[in-house]
C-alpha cells in the first residue's frame, strides 16, 4: 500500500512539474517573441530597400496606426505582437506626434522605445536672417529642410494661393511676408506648407492694427511694407532706421526719386554693392531712374523695421552716406551739398585712417 501511495505521488510531483514547467515555457517563449525578437531587415535580402526610413506620426495617433504603417514599412512582422508588447508595457499614453527615423531590424521593444523617446525623433530647423529675398530662404529651405527650392519659389508666387493666406490683391509674391525668425518644425514640409508657416509668422508678430498710423499718410500696408524693406536693405542699425525711413518717406512725397542702392541690387539680382553701371540698368525696380516705390517689397523685413517705416522719424533729411568704420551707422543732411561735403568727409576719414565714433 506503501508503495502505491508513493508512487501515485511520485507521479503527481512530475505532473505538476510540467503543469509549472509548460506554461511558464510558452509565457517565456511569447515574451521573447514580443519584446526581444529581432524584426526581419529585408534591406539585407534586397538593397535597394532603405535600412531606415522617417515614421511620421501624427497628433493623437493610435498604437494601431502606428503598427500599420511599421508593417507597410516592413519594419515588423506582426502588427498584433507589437501592439500586444506596447500595451503590456503601457507605451500607448507616452505617443507624442512627430518624425521619427527608424531602423530595421530592431525587437518591437527597441521601436516602441525609439518612438516615444526624443532620440530619434527629427526635428526641421530653418534660420532666416532679417533681409533675406525670397530667393535666400528657398535656398535655405532646400539645403536644411529637403524642401524643392523650385515648389518653395512656385508656391511662393501662387498669386491664387497667397491671396487665400491673406496677402493683399496687389502682391503677386509672398516676397516681404516671409517673417525672419528661428523656425522648428516636428513634421516634414512642402513649398506650399513652408509659406504658410512664415507668413503665419508674420501676421503673429505684425499685428494688421500697427499699419494703420501709415495709412493715416496716404500709404497702404503694402507700401508701408516696401519701405520696410527698403529700410532693411539699408542698415541692420535698429537705432538708425528710424531716421532712414523718414529720409526715404520725404523723398516719396516730394516725388524725388528714392535712389535706393538696395532696390537696384534686387532689380538685377545682385549680391555685391552695385556699380555706376547698374544705376544705368533699367529694372521695375531701379529707383534710380523710376519714382516712386518699386512695385514690392525687396526682401524680407524684420519688426523693427517695419515699425520703422510706421513711425518714421520727422526730419528734413533728404540725403545719407554710410560711415564705413563697422558702427553701420551714417551721415545725415537735408540738402544735396551737405551730402557731398559728408562723402567728402568719409572719404578724408578713410584716406587719413580716422575711424569716426
Amino acid at each position: 500500500m506503501k508503495r502505491i501511495y508513493h508512487k501515485v505521488r511520485e507521479t503527481s510531483h512530475h505532473r505538476y512539474f510540467w503543469w509549472i514547467v509548460i506554461p511558464s515555457l510558452v509565457l517565456v517563449t511569447a515574451l521573447y517573441s514580443l519584446f526581444f525578437l529581432r524584426n526581419p531587415d529585408i534591406s539585407r535580402v534586397n538593397p535597394a530597400t532603405s535600412k531606415e526610413t522617417m515614421l511620421v506620426i501624427p497628433p493623437n495617433a493610435s498604437m494601431a496606426q502606428i503598427a500599420d504603417s511599421l508593417k507597410q514599412g516592413g519594419f515588423i512582422r506582426s502588427e498584433i505582437t507589437f501592439r500586444a508588447a506596447a500595451k503590456l508595457i503601457r507605451a500607448g499614453h507616452q505617443i507624442h506626434g512627430g518624425t521619427f527615423q527608424i531602423h530595421r531590424g530592431l525587437t518591437n521593444l527597441q521601436l516602441i522605445r525609439d518612438i516615444i523617446g526624443t532620440k530619434y525623433q527629427i526635428v526641421f530647423e530653418l534660420g532666416i536672417p532679417e533681409g533675406f529675398r525670397l530667393k535666400d530662404i528657398a535656398e535655405a529651405a532646400d539645403a536644411n529642410l529637403g524642401v524643392s527650392k523650385y515648389d518653395f519659389i512656385q508656391a511662393a508666387g501662387d498669386t491664387a494661393y497667397i491671396h487665400w493666406l491673406g496677402l493683399p490683391e496687389e502682391a503677386q509674391t509672398a516676397e516681404g511676408y516671409l517673417y525672419p525668425d528661428n523656425y522648428k518644425w516636428l513634421y516634414p514640409l512642402n513649398g506650399r506648407t513652408l509659406v504658410q508657416a512664415l507668413v503665419t509668422r508674420f501676421r503673429q508678430v505684425v499685428p494688421d492694427t500697427l499699419f494703420r498710423t501709415a495709412e493715416a499718410r496716404g500709404l497702404t500696408p503694402y507700401q508701408v511694407l516696401t519701405f520696410a524693406s527698403i529700410v532693411e536693405g539699408e542698415t541692420k542699425n535698429d537705432t538708425e532706421k528710424y531716421l532712414i525711413a523718414g529720409v526715404y518717406e520725404n523723398r516719396y512725397h516730394i516725388g524725388m526719386r528714392l535712389q535706393a542702392d538696395p532696390t537696384v541690387q534686387y532689380g538685377l539680382q545682385l549680391d555685391r554693392p552695385i556699380t555706376h553701371a547698374d544705376i544705368l540698368k533699367p529694372t521695375p525696380y531701379n529707383t534710380y531712374l523710376k519714382t516712386g516705390l518699386p512695385p514690392s517689397p525687396i526682401n524680407n523685413p524684420n519688426f523693427a523695421s517695419i515699425y520703422a517705416a510706421v513711425y518714421p522719424t520727422q526730419s528734413d533729411y533728404l540725403y545719407f552716406v554710410a560711415k564705413r568704420n563697422g558702427t553701420r551707422t551714417h551721415y545725415f543732411s537735408p540738402t544735396y551739398a551737405g551730402q557731398l561735403a559728408n562723402i567728402k568727409k568719409e572719404e578724408q576719414n578713410i584716406a587719413g585712417g580716422v575711424r569716426e565714433r
